[in-house]
């Protein structure tokens, strides 16, 4: 199986709308997204003013109302774009793509609409054969919940959510916003979160999938699991994934 894996659109849609010839033209089976299809800089303008401050964030701000019917037209024609693509596709939320409730909405509609769109956070969808994609979006922390501004959950959330991963027998790739707590090949110091490393050494997926602070296309083997991180869409960047070579490309539409 081929699998096209991306992330981080940041609203780029210039790049996301080349998606269907990348399937097309790389023969790809399913696709899969790390999150961050909204830019949300009105709310993080907003964030980082609170903090400076030490006040509570406002979302009633005219900026940020006007944002989340932005927001909203921006997740519809993600999703459309998902929909198009003739073949199963699978993401998780990211840090940016909040509220939780208004990305909720969005994703079940476009599941009602294409059969083929799947949000995994906190689920699973079949991929083909006998591969199933699970996951967990948003950034996971070690103990901040907020669904508001961000999407950001504590570790034991995210643990929990995919207790149910025991009872599967497939064979599995979990899909992350954020990455395992490890060195990539091309970093001196570990980053992201312990608790994607434990879920990872838990369950033992074939692949594991996931964002990356700075976005850069890289790999690395956790145990037995190849750790995927595809870069970032918003620069045109994708990978590919050959589940059956364990082969890993990068590419880019730039």
């Amino acid at each position: 199986m081929k699998i096209l894996i991306t992330g981080d659109l940041l609203e780029q849609f210039q790049y996301v709308e080349r998606l269907p010839e990348v399937v097309k033209e790389a023969q790809v089976n399913a696709v899969l997204f790390t999150g961050n299809i909204l830019r949300a800089e009105a709310r993080e303008a907003e964030w980082r003013r609170a903090l400076a401050e030490r006040r509570a964030p406002r979302l009633d701000l005219p900026g940020l109302q006007k944002q989340r019917d932005d927001d909203a037209r921006s997740l519809h024609r993600f999703f459309a774009t998902l929909g198009s693509l003739g073949v199963p596709a699978c993401f998780v939320p990211g840090r940016n793509d909040a509220p939780e409730r208004l990305l909720v909405q969005a994703a079940f509609n476009a599941e009602v609409v294409a059969a083929n769109v799947h949000a995994v956070h906190r689920s699973f969808a079949p991929l083909g054969g006998n591969w199933i994609v699970a996951g967990f979006g948003g950034e996971i922390n070690a103990e901040e919940r907020n669904h508001q501004f961000f999407l950001r959950y504590p570790g034991w959330e995210a643990q929990f959510a995919l207790d149910f991963l025991r009872h599967l027998d497939q064979d599995k790739i979990l899909l992350f916003h954020t990455p395992p707590v490890e060195r990539f090949e091309d970093q001196v110091e570990p980053t992201g979160h312990e608790t994607v490393s434990h879920i990872i050494k838990t369950f033992a997926p074939h692949f594991a999938v996931c964002g990356r602070a700075g976005g850069r296309q890289s790999k690395l083997t956790l145990a037995t699991t190849l750790v995927v991180c595809p870069g970032r869409l918003s620069e045109g960047e994708y990978t590919i994934l050959d589940t059956k070579e364990r082969k890993v490309s990068f590419g880019n539409l730039r």
